[in-house]
């Protein structure tokens, strides 16, 4: 069964990323539409009246038509828009589909943009799976868009999502590399904050301060390479501990056993 089924949507032939003429217009208030249209702003300003309902739209602006939805859009000639529109159809049970709202904004924090264009890269080039990729990709599209609800998004405002996406930035930074000595001072540099006010906001983003996130994520490390039949004199080494007395006290402090018992 291909994947474009089992997933429930079914990604049409009509699809691109357009800038619209300066006179540019169109109208479904008579002809209703006939399937899904995910249909994404990119720049430039203009309106759309869906279902008697009016929306002044710009960057960011995205509206999910269904079937049956009346709609007309325009756009302002000197600051014409530039769109994705994908039009889709459904399989199986529609009620995901239908329960999401009909516009949103995205936030400019999420990914959204990125799988965008992939989407329209896999449909153009239709290497093999493409018809499963766009289904995927058109899927994950939906869920960004669903999580612009209210009741999804936990940030009172832009300014905490945005610093949220900072810190989350650090912690898959020091992820990526728990054996480096992490300095505090370091770190809120790649944030271009002040240390005090870095680990002040970390604690405040992640649950847990700094120093004990950066311990945890190399005690976590230390647990896997030991797994993998390194010793505990050569797990020390390779996460930067000059001692492996200080580093095996370390370790049994976060986890509760000594090393070698984990090794063994």
């Amino acid at each position: 069964m291909a994947l474009s089924t089992s997933w429930g949507l079914v990604p049409s032939e009509q699809f691109g990323k357009v800038i619209c003429e300066p006179n540019w217009r169109w109208s479904r208030e008579h002809d209703p539409f006939d399937d899904f249209d995910f249909w994404y702003v990119w720049s430039g300003e203009g309106e759309v009246t869906l279902n008697g309902n009016r929306y002044e739209i710009g960057q960011g602006d995205c509206f999910l038509f269904r079937p049956e939805d009346f709609a007309s859009a325009k756009h302002n000639p000197e600051r014409p828009l530039t769109v994705t529109f994908i039009h889709f159809d459904t399989t199986g049970d529609l009620s995901w589909i239908l329960s999401l709202p009909p516009y949103i904004r995205f936030n400019p924090a999420d990914a959204h943009e990125i799988y965008l264009q992939r989407f329209i890269q896999v449909r153009l080039n239709q290497a093999f799976g493409h018809e499963d990729e766009a289904a995927l990709l058109l899927h994950l599209l939906l869920v960004l868009y669903e999580r612009q609800k209210p009741e999804h998004f936990p940030y009172k405002n832009q300014t905490q999502h945005s610093m949220n996406k900072v810190m989350m930035d650090i912690a898959a930074h020091i992820l990526q590399d728990p054996g480096h000595q992490h300095t505090i001072e370091e770190l809120a540099k790649l944030t271009h904050l002040s240390p005090r006010y870095f680990s002040l906001k970390f604690k405040e983003q992640m649950g847990q301060t700094i120093e004990s996130f950066i311990i945890e994520k190399r005690i976590e490390r230390a647990k896997y390479l030991l797994t993998l039949g390194m010793n505990v004199g050569e797990v020390a080494e390779a996460l930067g501990y000059r001692s492996i007395y200080f580093f095996s006290r370390q370790f049994k402090k976060v986890t509760g056993m000594n090393p070698s018992k984990l090794r063994s």
